[in-house]
């Protein structure tokens, strides 16, 4: 797959006619936040929680005043953002990993208020929440479901933001023969990992998590559960191992603001 055919893939997972390859999805974010900036927006709202560690620093860097909008472990309320105009979203369309946004609803709310939505894709990439918003970015580093150990993109529809993007950053040039394996496998990696993670489910069920489980019943990757004390963190720390599954503690920015375990599924190959 030649440079050209990774464009036309992405093309088809964003729904984006222009994309741009970067150093880094972190180069992509804040490339997007100056973009807002150039184009008047001031403010930028953030989830509370399940987003990415430099959303916030980006803001401040850009000097972009940031406001967390109030979650459910992550995942926003259109409501929340119905009282708020001329403003930019930064969004991670899957936080935390764990549980899919309905972009829809939020895309309705924001072209109502003139919101500006950045769309983060790098785990909800190849569903049909990756291809909502003004400008799509995304990861394609290390345990990414685009699992190419490096590099990023941007893109969007319009002309005007596609030659801010190409003046502010360029072009970068990636390892495109790994991209196009990565991009190759990103369904059956997808496949892969949701058989993991159903089998995960069924063993904490079993244990007597299930009540604990934070949006199963939601598309995600990563599973998250609840503990009330140690014991049962420990519980849930041995199941990871038996399951060969990484762990990570929370609370946590960018998993959820809870005493809980994550089950890092996503690391999985």
């Amino acid at each position: 797959m030649s440079r050209d055919d990774c464009v036309l893939r992405l093309k088809e997972l964003t729904g984006q006619s222009k994309v741009l390859f970067v150093k880094r999805g972190n180069v992509a974010i804040r490339t997007a936040l100056k973009l807002a900036k150039s184009l008047g927006f001031k403010q930028v709202f953030l989830q509370d929680q399940g987003g990415w560690m430099t959303y916030k620093q980006f803001c401040d860097k850009e000097r972009l005043l940031y406001a967390e909008l109030k979650t459910d472990y992550g995942l926003v309320d259109p409501k929340s953002l119905e009282s708020h105009k001329d403003c930019a979203l930064l969004v991670n369309s899957m936080p935390g990993y764990h549980a899919l946004q309905d972009m829809t609803p939020i895309a309705e709310v924001c072209k109502k208020n003139k919101i500006f939505v950045i769309n983060d894709v790098s785990g909800s990439i190849s569903t049909k929440q990756a291809i909502v918003g003004d400008v799509i970015l995304g990861s394609f580093g290390k345990a990414k479901p685009v699992n190419a150990g490096e590099g990023g993109f941007i893109a969007t529809s319009n002309d005007d933001y596609m030659r801010f993007f190409e003046k502010d950053t360029g072009a970068s040039e990636l390892d495109f023969k790994k991209l196009e394996e990565a991009m190759n496998s990103l369904s059956s990696r997808l496949v892969f990992l949701q058989t993991k993670r159903t089998k995960l489910l069924a063993s904490l069920k079993a244990a007597g998590f299930e009540k604990a489980i934070l949006h199963e019943n939601n598309e995600g990757i990563n599973v998250i559960v609840k503990f009330v004390d140690d014991a049962e963190k420990e519980r849930l720390i041995n199941i990871a191992s038996d399951e060969g599954v990484e762990y990570t503690t929370c609370p946590r920015d960018i998993r959820v603001l809870e005493e809980a375990v994550c089950f890092e599924v996503k690391r999985l190959s």
